[in-house]
């Protein structure tokens, strides 16, 4: 009788499982997110480039963590200081260290606020753990008569090892 009501319990979470899978999936389209923000899906895969960029370079033992954030954050208010900087390149120095080495990158999902107000999520996949990465975006509105020449800017970058939470953020 026990081991009936578990692998009942058992398919309920895996159903669960795949409707927060599917629904985090369709998240990440780029119609998806137009829908939410009005951005453009060319504006969606710019930013998205932006951040491949970004995982590429840190991941390159070339180019390393500021090579990586310089050209994340350039034209960006996070980019011109210099303190802030410098203390996120060396913390990310030690992703390697403490972690294991890189692996790979994956969207794991986007949230809106608002139509000018976009966090992407990624997974940072290192050998012995993953890291949640959150990029934010924010398009100012300026009153304008072309709207649509107001481009994204990086509002802020934020990385932990903390998966119980990014699980969380997961909406059922």
């Amino acid at each position: 009788m026990r081991n009936k009501r578990n692998a009942g319990l058992w398919g309920v979470f895996i159903l669960l499982l795949a409707v927060v899978v599917g629904r985090d999936n369709d998240a990440l389209t780029p119609a998806s997110v137009e829908a939410q923000t009005g951005a453009t899906g060319a504006d969606v895969e710019t930013l998205r480039s932006a951040i491949g960029n970004f995982f590429e370079n840190l991941s390159d033992p070339n180019r390393g963590p500021r090579k990586a954030l310089d050209e994340l954050m350039k034209n960006t208010a996070l980019g011109d200081n210099e303190k802030t900087t410098s203390g996120l390149a060396d913390n990310l120095k030690q992703i390697s260290t403490n972690f294991g080495a890189y692996v790979a990158y994956e969207p794991v999902g986007v949230k809106t606020l608002g139509s000018d107000l976009i966090e992407f999520h990624y997974l940072y996949k290192c050998q012995n753990h993953p890291i949640v990465w959150r990029f934010t975006y924010y398009r100012p509105r300026p009153n304008s008569a072309d709207p649509a020449s107001v481009s994204w800017t990086l509002l802020g970058v934020r990385f932990d090892s903390d998966i119980d939470a990014a699980f969380r953020d997961v909406a059922l």
